[in-house]
C-alpha cells in the first residue's frame, strides 16, 4: 500500500468514527437493538487504527502485513456502505412516518400507531433480515482482522501521528464548504434534478430518490452533505427533504 493508499485508509476509518457517532444512526441502532454491535465495531476499528503506522512500515518487507492492510481497507469500505444503508433506512422510516400537509384520515390514524408497529411492514421486515445477516458478516470479519493483527504482532502508535480519542460529530449544516474543491458541478447537477422533480409534481408529495454511486473514500457523504445544505434553503416557501442512497 502506498503512502497515499495508507492515508486514504486512515481517512476512511476516521470517517467511520464520525458515522458511528451520528445522531440518526445512534437513534436507529437503539431502536433496532444493534447499539452493542456498533459499539463493538468501533472498538475493533480503533484497535486497528492504532497500528496503522507500524503496519505501514512492516508491509514493505512482510507480505502478510500488506494483505492485512488490504483486507482492512476493503472491510472499512464495506462498513461505510452498511452504515449508509442503516442511515438511509432510518431516514426512510422517518419520512414515511412524517405527517404531511392536509393529512388524510388514514395518515391521522397512522399517527396513533406506535413506532415499533410501523417497523413491522413487509419492507422493514425484509430490511431487518438483511441487516441481521450483514451485521453478523461484518462482526466476523472484524474479529478476524483483530485476530490477525495480534498474530502479526503489530504495535500501537507511540508517536508520530496523533490519533483521536474523542471527537465531536459536526452536523451536515456545519460542513465547511470553503475546504471542499471540485464538487460544485456535481452538487448543482443533483440540485437541478431535485428541483426539476419538484416542479413536475402534480399536487401530491414528491419524493426524489437519487443514487450517488462510487467506490469508498471518493467523498459520497461529503457531496450528500453539500446538497443537503442547499436543500435546506427554502424555495417558494417549501423545504425539501430527501433520502440519498449511497452504495459502492
Amino acid at each position: 500500500m502506498s503512502i497515499i493508499g495508507e492515508a486514504l485508509l486512515s481517512a476512511a476509518i476516521n470517517a467511520l468514527f464520525d458515522k458511528l457517532a451520528s445522531t440518526d444512526l445512534l437513534q436507529f441502532a437503539r431502536q433496532e437493538q444493534i447499539h452493542s454491535d456498533l459499539k463493538k465495531w468501533e472498538k475493533i476499528l480503533r484497535q486497528a487504527y492504532k497500528v496503522l503506522d507500524d503496519a505501514e512500515e512492516k508491509q514493505i518487507t512482510d507480505r502478510f502485513v500488506k494483505d492485512w492492510l488490504d483486507d482492512l481497507r476493503n472491510l472499512a469500505y464495506d462498513v461505510e456502505d452498511i452504515l449508509d444503508e442503516f442511515v438511509t433506512e432510518a431516514l426512510r422510516r422517518k419520512l414515511v412516518d412524517e405527517p404531511q400537509p392536509q393529512a388524510s384520515t388514514r395518515s391521522k390514524v397512522r399517527k396513533l400507531i406506535p413506532t415499533c408497529c410501523i417497523s413491522l411492514n413487509p419492507e422493514s421486515i425484509k430490511f431487518n433480515v438483511k441487516m441481521g445477516s450483514e451485521i453478523k458478516e461484518i462482526t466476523d470479519r472484524l474479529e478476524k482482522i483483530v485476530e490477525q493483527k495480534n498474530n502479526l504482532d503489530l504495535k500501537d502508535n507511540l508517536g508520530g501521528k496523533s490519533y483521536k480519542v474523542g471527537y465531536r460529530r459536526l452536523p451536515a449544516t456545519s460542513l465547511n464548504e470553503t475546504h471542499i474543491c471540485g464538487r460544485e458541478n456535481d452538487k448543482e447537477a443533483i440540485l437541478d434534478m431535485l428541483f426539476k422533480d419538484e416542479g413536475t409534481s402534480s399536487g401530491g408529495v414528491a419524493v426524489s430518490v437519487i443514487s450517488i454511486i462510487g467506490m469508498g473514500g471518493l467523498g459520497k457523504t461529503t457531496l450528500a452533505q453539500l446538497v443537503y445544505n442547499d436543500v435546506l434553503i427554502s424555495k417558494h416557501g417549501l423545504i425539501f427533504r430527501m433520502i440519498l442512497i449511497l452504495r459502492e
